[in-house]
C-alpha cells in the first residue's frame, strides 16, 4: 500500500510539473488523481478527477480547450479510416455530468 501511495504521489508531482496552471495531487484514500486550476487562471474554476495521471492530464487538456493527448497523437493517416477513441465517450459523459445544466433549457418539459 505504501508503494502505491508513493507511486501516486510521484505521478502527481510529474503531472503538476507538466501543468503549471493547475494544483495536482493524489488522493491517498480514493486512489484517484485530482486537480483544480490555480487562482488567476482564465479557466472556469472546477475540480477534476481521474483514476490515472494520464486520464487527469487529458481532463486538464480538455478543460483548457486543447485536444486530449491520445487524440492529438492518433490522427489517422491519409487513406486510413478513423479509429474510435476508447474512453472518449466515457470522458465526455463524465464531463457533462460534472458541468452545471444550461439555464436556458427548461427542465421537465
Amino acid at each position: 500500500m505504501a508503494d502505491e501511495i508513493t507511486a501516486g504521489r510521484n505521478a502527481a508531482r510529474a503531472l503538476a510539473a507538466r501543468t503549471p496552471g493547475w494544483m495536482v495531487w493524489y488522493g491517498e484514500r480514493t486512489g484517484n488523481f485530482w486537480a483544480v486550476p490555480r487562482a488567476g487562471t482564465a479557466i472556469v474554476p472546477r475540480m477534476l478527477e481521474a483514476p490515472t495521471a494520464d486520464g487527469l492530464e487529458n481532463e486538464i487538456r480538455q478543460a483548457e480547450g486543447r485536444p486530449a493527448r491520445e487524440q492529438a497523437q492518433e490522427k489517422p493517416q491519409p487513406g486510413q479510416p478513423e479509429r474510435a477513441q476508447q474512453g472518449t465517450a466515457e470522458a465526455a459523459r463524465h464531463r457533462r455530468s460534472a458541468e452545471a445544466p444550461d439555464p436556458r433549457i427548461p427542465v421537465g418539459r
